[in-house]
């Protein structure tokens, strides 16, 4: 399936940059991605994955010798290769789960130092910062999420319905269009954005297997938890992730400790949920006090929500299957909206405007969804489930402070008018 990252990637072939880094939270595709990549832009590619060949492990706990590990990888990958291995510039050298390795950049730029015409790719199922990426000149560093409605559609050949939704803010979008767009945003609602989950949907168009893949998927990511996380966190971490659900599905989505553990407190919480975050299993959203730029300002650092992944991932979760939805509309308001502030967390994170994403509530009880700057422009967002004209939040927050422009996410139309934007739900990835 194709991956609009793929253009990131092409740009860094064509750059002078020698290394790529490619962060993303297990099972959002990288691997799958960056072997396209390779085969379609170099000669040959070469699979060092650590979680298979846990012995390269200790060939990077000191001094690395570009000649002693070329040797080591030849002797151990010879098998599986149908060539003769050489390390040119020809080849991209994939070091795939690099995650397992205590330093992981140390030791690989110290290869790559060794052997300046090798471009190099480090996978890793880790999203926070790694010791010494910010010194690396060569180094260029890309981020991967799972897919979004545009992939989707692109990955069901319904990619003609993409260029709709670009020109619709030049021509209105006939009625039987806007039907098969939502058709297909629904189906993404009830999929999720996990590639093997829309895989699976496009090879048998039916939701057969999707719950089973997404139950899986999550046992998966709790084996990774307990592989990975450092013993003293793991209990707190797994507390945590579990509280997910209740946490969300609660009215007020802040995140409250007494919801992991009724006598838990921050100061003990606190390392177990910056791993979580680290992981891009769970994304932080945190409270800004004032809507004022720059936002970063005012951040409240204890106060924030948590996110999933993905939000398929949360329905099943969630304990919500598909087989309990009598009518497909349901899934945009199923548990009371979440899924769709999920979907929409999801879209704006991939998008190019959106630097960082907070919250804000008012002295009184009027909440915006989302807030984010925009050369040095502050736009509330507020998500709406079903079809309603109701903005008070964002009118608290104009009033306030007398922002030019927000907006308002909904199924309904693109419009704009007494200084709100509405953007329709489906056209989030194109605004």
């Amino acid at each position: 399936m194709y991956r609009n990252i793929i253009d990131t990637l092409a740009a860094w072939y064509e750059s002078d940059k020698q290394v790529l880094l490619l962060k993303g939270a297990k099972g959002v595709g990288k691997t799958w991605t960056i072997i396209d990549f390779a085969a379609a832009f170099f000669e040959n590619y070469l699979v060092v994955d650590f979680e298979k060949e846990s012995d390269f492990l200790n060939l990077f706990l000191k001094s690395v010798d570009a000649e002693r590990l070329e040797g080591r990888i030849r002797s151990r990958l010879k098998n599986t290769v149908d060539r003769e291995i050489v390390f040119d510039d020809k080849q991209l050298l994939i070091f795939d789960e690099a995650q397992l390795l205590k330093k992981p950049l140390p030791g690989i730029m110290a290869y790559a130092m060794q052997r300046p015409d090798v471009r190099i790719c480090i996978v890793t199922s880790w999203v926070g910062s790694l010791e010494g990426e910010d010194f690396y000149d060569d180094l260029e560093i890309v981020h991967m999420y799972p897919m979004t409605f545009e992939e989707f559609l692109t990955a069901n050949k319904a990619q003609h319905l993409c260029k709709y939704i670009e020109k619709q803010k030049l021509e209105v979008i006939a009625a039987d269009v806007k039907k098969e767009i939502k058709r297909y945003l629904k189906l993404f609602m009830m999929t999720g954005g996990m590639p093997e989950v829309v895989q699976d949907y496009v090879k048998y168009q039916s939701f057969v297997h999707t719950d089973a893949i997404l139950t899986r998927q999550l046992s998966e990511i709790r084996s990774f938890i307990r592989v990975m996380v450092p013993h003293a966190l793991e209990r707190k971490v797994l507390q945590i992730w579990d509280s997910i659900p209740a946490q969300l599905t609660k009215e007020n989505r802040k995140f409250m400790y007494g919801y992991v553990d009724e006598k838990a407190r921050s100061r003990e919480y606190e390392g177990a949920v910056n791993w979580l975050v680290n992981t891009g299993f769970v994304r932080r959203v945190n409270r800004v006090a004032e809507g004022v730029a720059p936002l970063a300002d005012s951040v409240d650092m204890k106060s924030f929500e948590l996110y999933h992944l993905d939000h398929g991932l949360l329905r099943d979760m969630c304990n919500k299957p598909l087989e309990i939805m009598e009518n497909e509309d349901e899934i945009f308001e199923m548990l009371d909206g979440l899924l769709t502030e999920q979907y929409v967390v999801s879209e704006l994170n991939m998008n190019a405007n959106v630097k960082a994403l907070y919250f804000w509530i008012s002295g009184a009880t009027a909440k915006v969804d989302f807030v984010f700057e925009d050369d040095g422009e502050v736009i509330p967002v507020d998500v709406q489930s079903k079809v309603e004209n109701r903005v008070q939040s964002i009118r608290v927050f104009q009033k306030k402070y007398n922002n030019r422009m927000s907006i308002r996410i909904s199924l309904e139309d693109l419009s704009f008018g007494k200084g709100i934007l509405n953007i329709p739900l489906y056209g989030l990835w194109n605004f």
